[in-house]
C-alpha cells in the first residue's frame, strides 16, 4: 500500500508540475475512459438488477385472464 501511495504522489507531482493545457489534456484522456468504463458498467448493473426484479416480481392478473 505504501508504494501505491509512493507512485501516486509522484503522478500528482508531475501533472501539478504542467502548465494548465497539458494537464487538461492528461486529465481528459484519463477522465473521459473512466467515466466511459463506469457507465457501461453501472448500465450492465441497472439491467442485471431490473432482469432479476422483473422475474422475482408476480405477474399481475386481470378479470379478463380467468
Amino acid at each position: 500500500m505504501n508504494g501505491l501511495r509512493t507512485w501516486w504522489d509522484g503522478v500528482e507531482a508531475w501533472l501539478t508540475g504542467l502548465s494548465f493545457l497539458p494537464q487538461l489534456l492528461v486529465s481528459l484522456a484519463v477522465v473521459i475512459p473512466a467515466a466511459i468504463v463506469a457507465a457501461i458498467v453501472l448500465n450492465a448493473l441497472v439491467n442485471g438488477v431490473s432482469n432479476l426484479v422483473d422475474r422475482v416480481r408476480p405477474t399481475e392478473r386481470t378479470s379478463e385472464d380467468h
